[in-house]
């Protein structure tokens, strides 16, 4: 699913890592651990091609759907809580416009169709919202927050929404950057074990080491 292979990088003549390997397979539960400053949030943003390494290859599979969670995230808008825990906001308007585009061009056999493809048959769902509020109980949210506008939310909330989108999607691979620091300790309990049965593969960098005694393998 993923190999990471002698990755090295340096910032500021600081050398974060060097000839890093790893491979995460499918349905396993990796961790990322270390102080602030070690470069774990670097690591993921290179898996996530929006920084380079110096030297190394990160090799994802193409056809492997993956969804992140940053540490913070701002609603985009007057988009409800449910509209970010679908995904749908602003989203699927530039999937048809992906998927019109490379059939005009004739490559729809090619991974960045097959993504836009599934995603955007996952998000046409009618199941999808039922999942959504789903999650967003778990996570802490009352009936009446649905339909609320996540900029009346704290970053905090707005978080958890954004969370509730990933695991209602249910991508081949969940990357989480400190999933926890926004869950109070009943939501923590619900996220745990949710994850305990997911059926596909989670990297996660965290400080919470009892959260990763009970998922990390």
């Amino acid at each position: 699913m993923l190999n990471i292979r002698k990755l090295t990088k340096s910032v500021g003549g600081r050398t974060l890592f060097e000839d890093a390997s790893f491979t995460v397979n499918y349905a396993e539960r990796v961790a990322l651990v270390g102080p602030n400053g070690a470069g774990k949030s670097t690591l993921f943003n290179i898996i996530l091609d929006e920084d380079s390494a110096d030297r190394g290859e990160v090799e994802r599979d193409e056809w492997t759907t993956l969804g992140f969670l940053p540490q913070e995230a701002e609603s985009l808008g007057s988009e409800s809580v449910l509209d970010i825990a679908t995904g749908r906001a602003g989203v699927l308007p530039q999937l048809e416009e992906t998927l019109q585009r490379l059939e005009k061009a004739g490559t729809v056999e090619c991974a960045e169709y097959y993504q836009a493809q599934a995603k955007f048959d996952s998000l046409s769902d009618p199941g999808l919202a039922a999942k959504a509020k789903k999650m967003l109980r778990g996570l802490g949210y009352g009936e009446a927050d649905f339909e609320r506008p996540a900029n009346e939310m704290s970053g905090g909330w707005v978080m958890r929404a954004h969370l509730a989108r990933l695991l209602a999607m249910e991508p081949d691979l969940l990357m989480l950057d400190e999933p926890t620091n926004h869950l109070d300790l009943e939501s923590l309990l619900w996220f745990q074990s949710y994850l305990k049965g997911y059926s596909g593969a989670v990297l996660l960098i965290s400080h919470d080491r009892s959260f990763m005694d009970e998922l990390i393998q």
